[in-house]
């Protein structure tokens, strides 16, 4: 028997192909924005930790999604690694100049917290909202 194929309607707006050298502005308006409000925030680890702790963040492109990453280490000394990366927000480019911001839930879900805002909106989206809380 054949297949059958069925159009269907997604909530997933398409993705906007963002050149190089925009993709680059971003970054560099991403990592001050890092540097400024996250990497303040950063406390050295107690005498002996026994939780794992923020040692440092950095932003990565991948596609048309801007990750917000923490870098964690494990102090234990049963870790399966020394540190390991979760990234905490994206920033989404579907139209020109316009981004919609996504924060990861407990499950590893994505849940879009808000939609088209300009680059310094989401800045200060993440600054208030406790989603972005580390």
């Amino acid at each position: 028997m054949g297949q059958q194929w069925v159009w269907v309607k997604t909530n997933k707006p398409p993705k906007n192909a963002v050149s190089k050298a925009v993709k680059e502005g971003i970054l560099v308006q991403a990592q001050t924005f890092l540097d400024k409000h996250y990497k303040s925030q950063i406390l050295p680890p107690t005498k002996n930790p026994k939780w794992n702790y923020v040692v440092d963040y950095f932003v990565k492109w991948h596609g048309s999604y801007l990750y917000f990453i923490a870098k964690y280490a494990c102090p234990l000394p049963n870790a399966i690694s020394p540190e390991f990366n979760v990234a905490f927000a994206r920033l989404g480019c579907f139209s020109p100049d316009r981004f919609d911001l996504w924060a990861r839930r407990h499950n590893d879900q994505w849940i879009n917290i808000e939609t088209d805002l300009s680059l310094d909106e989401c800045f200060n989206s993440m600054k208030e909202n406790p989603w972005f809380e580390l």
